[in-house]
């Protein structure tokens, strides 16, 4: 198996990166573009190989999804593609073949949309028998996914009338439904969300130019890196402080642990302050992402917390809990969990112990979000050595090259 070792000469984190678009962002626009032959002119779509092969996809009129991860790009076309009249092919690779999808598939069939298996039922490839255009699509079961309602959204700019879409049950994710609203506007739309309801009356500014934002999602990891150090003075381009990133709030989370967000005109510049709280409670809910860097930054500066709304950590690419709680362990951290009916909070009493011969080995069960929050361990002062560590291609194809500039020795062994 393949390892990364880290190491670091100092605790100081400063220099400059540049990080890639962020990719819901991008996806949301690519179908935007696509919807009318518009001329929205997308300017820097992330270089993920999903939004490549989408927005590729799109141009042709051919649909063969074939991405490193693919269900969220498969999200978004298929619920794009349902409302088209024709017959839709969407595939993709071996390791796609192998992620079930059969709940969210048995919700789009209750909504009343034609996708059938094609090899194996509930998983991958898909046929979609597009139904073609309603005039109103007045209820959306909001179980389905956030890509879904958004896409919905998206749409509904085609629809020869005003729109009222009206949302069923729980909402899940609706930071990202926010995010699409938000998009909309700068486009020309008028959304407005109230309660059950989102009106939506528009005409698509078909001339726009829009430049995809920074993710926000990949900066947590150089708030965590600064966190940790002794010193930091980190400028990292791309970042829109005004962005319709759910994982923006990263910023604000990060203020009472030590890192200070400056806006400068081509993106932020991170400094380290004094202030740091006694102890977090945070509900991430909205943002489970940004759990596994937190949990890390708490643990190296021995803050206690308590963290609930983690519950979807549970199903990601690993059981992300699972691993926090076994890899904090090698540093005397105990990681515990309060369960309340389906609800979990993960809980942290603030005592670790760095281990005396100053070296980390940590297992990251090929889960790129652990890659990339373990790793920042280094700033510590200590050795890591990660497995895995080419997982971050996923979501992050720079991260150790940016280690590289930061200051950081990144040593391949097998």
């Amino acid at each position: 198996m393949q390892t990364y070792t880290l190491k670091k000469k100092d605790k100081k984190l400063s220099g400059e990166i540049a990080l890639a678009s962020s990719v819901s962002v991008s996806k949301r626009n690519l179908l935007i573009r696509a919807l009318k032959n518009s001329k929205l002119d997308v300017k820097s779509i992330s270089g993920k190989d999903s939004d490549k092969l989408i927005d590729k996809s799109l141009r042709k009129g051919k649909v063969s999804l074939d991405v490193g991860e693919p269900l969220k790009g498969m999200r978004f076309l298929r619920a794009f593609l349902a409302y088209f009249r024709g017959d839709w092919i969407v595939t993709g690779t071996a390791e796609m073949h192998k992620r079930p999808i059969g709940d969210v598939i048995d919700r789009l069939h209750r909504q009343g949309f034609n996708v059938r298996y094609l090899i194996r039922e509930g998983f991958p490839p898909l046929k979609i028998i597009g139904k073609g255009f309603k005039e109103n699509i007045t209820r959306v079961d909001a179980n389905i996914c956030s890509q879904f309602i958004s896409t919905t959204l998206v749409i509904s700019q085609s629809l020869p009338a005003n729109e009222v879409e009206e949302l069923k049950n729980r909402i899940m994710s609706s930071p990202f439904i926010d995010q699409t609203i938000r998009l909309l506007r700068y486009l020309g739309v008028n959304s407005n969300w109230q309660k059950e309801e989102i009106l939506v009356e528009y005409e698509l500014n078909d001339g726009s130019e829009i430049s995809i934002e920074s993710d926000w999602k990949s900066a947590s990891y150089w708030y965590e890196m600064a966190a940790i150090a002794g010193k930091a003075n980190l400028k990292i381009k791309g970042l829109n402080p005004d962005s319709v990133q759910s994982d923006a709030i990263v910023k604000e989370i990060f203020e009472p642990l030590g890192v200070k967000t400056e806006t400068v005109p081509d993106g932020v510049v991170l400094k380290t302050t004094k202030r740091r709280i006694k102890s977090l409670e945070y509900d991430f809910i909205n943002n489970p992402d940004l759990v596994p860097p937190l949990v890390v930054t708490c643990v190296a500066l021995q803050i206690p917390f308590r963290f609930s709304g983690i519950e979807q950590l549970r199903h990601k690419e690993t059981d992300r809990i699972m691993i926090l709680q076994s890899q904090m362990n090698k540093v005397g951290a105990k990681l515990t969990v309060e369960k309340k009916g389906d609800m979990e909070t993960l809980c942290f009493n603030g005592k670790m112990k760095i281990p005396r011969q100053k070296k980390l080995a940590i297992e990251t069960f090929n889960d790129h979000r652990m890659v990339m929050a373990f790793a920042p361990l280094v700033m510590m002062g200590v050795e890591v050595v990660i497995d895995n560590p080419r997982a971050i291609a996923k979501a992050y194809a720079n991260y150790w090259e940016d280690f590289k500039k930061v200051g950081v020795s990144v040593e391949q062994s097998q």
